[in-house]
C-alpha cells in the first residue's frame, strides 16, 4: 500500500470522505485548506484522510476513511500511522475528534484523552448522525504527541 498526497482534484475523493464525515459542507471546510492523502492499494484508493494545521506544533486529523468493503481487515490503523510519522515531520502534536463509539481505536494508536465539545454533532449537523445504532451527540477529542 502506498501512501500519496492529493494536490488537485480532492473533489475526487468526497465519496470516501463522506464515510467518515457524512456532511459534503463540513468536508468543504476544512478539505481545501488541508492536506488530503490517501492510500493506494494497486489501482484501487482504499482510503482516505485530512490532516489540517492548527499550529506551527499541531495538526488535526479531520477525517479518516476506508473503502467499507476493506474496513475491519487494519488498513485504517496502518494508514493512519504512516500519517502520524508523516506529520511528526513537520508537527509536534496531532488532534481528533471523535465520537465514543470509534475512540478506542485511536487509544489503540497512542492518543491520549484531552476534551469533550458537548453537542458538537448536535449542533453543526443538520441530521442525526448515528454510529452503532446510537447517536453521535458529544465530540471527543484526543491528541497524541508526535
Amino acid at each position: 500500500m502506498e501512501l500519496q498526497k492529493i494536490d488537485n482534484n480532492k473533489k475526487d475523493y468526497l465519496h470516501l470522505l463522506l464515510l467518515a464525515d457524512p456532511s459534503e459542507e463540513a468536508i468543504n471546510r476544512y478539505l481545501y485548506d488541508g492536506e488530503l492523502y490517501i492510500l493506494k492499494d494497486g489501482p484501487l484508493t482504499a482510503a482516505a484522510a485530512v490532516l489540517y494545521p492548527l499550529s506551527d506544533e499541531e495538526c488535526e486529523l479531520k477525517n479518516i476513511a476506508v473503502l467499507e468493503r476493506l474496513q475491519g481487515k487494519g488498513i485504517g490503523s496502518e494508514f493512519l500511522k504512516q500519517l502520524i510519522k508523516l506529520a511528526s515531520e513537520k508537527y509536534s502534536y496531532m488532534l481528533v475528534g471523535t465520537t465514543s463509539q470509534t475512540e478506542r481505536f485511536y487509544k489503540s494508536l497512542g492518543f491520549e484523552y484531552s476534551h469533550t465539545i458537548p453537542n458538537f454533532f448536535v449542533d453543526n449537523y443538520p441530521e442525526p448522525i448515528f454510529e452503532n445504532g446510537i447517536q453521535c451527540i458529544d465530540m471527543r477529542c484526543f491528541r497524541k504527541k508526535l
